[in-house]
């Protein structure tokens, strides 16, 4: 869980890296012409790239937010297993101790 947890954290990594890269680059007005249907689809694009630029940086936020819960899993089940680890040994130990 942790590998896992920890490659979540590497794409986190990527996602927030890529939208950043992808935010510095935007088209400049007027390179398609200087006529409506250039500044219409120049709008469309460039609203466009926002879009992606913000699901890049959302993508970021939940694969952290995985990260984060196969963590925690991680050490809960670490936590579980030491607690039947110790059970089994007192129980043992009953079992040793009261056939003598």
């Amino acid at each position: 869980m942790r590998s896992g947890a920890n490659r979540s954290y590497n794409a986190a990594d990527r996602a927030n890296d890529g939208a950043n890269t992808l935010g510095r680059a935007a088209v400049n007005s007027g390179i398609f012409g200087d006529f409506a249907a250039a500044e219409l689809f120049h709008s469309a694009l460039s609203q466009t790239h926002a879009h992606h630029v913000n699901r890049m940086h959302g993508h970021c936020s939940l694969l952290g937010a995985l990260g984060d819960k196969a963590h925690h899993a991680a050490s809960g089940f670490s936590e579980m297993e030491e607690r039947n680890t110790e059970a089994v040994r007192e129980v043992l130990w009953r079992v040793c101790c009261t056939n003598r």
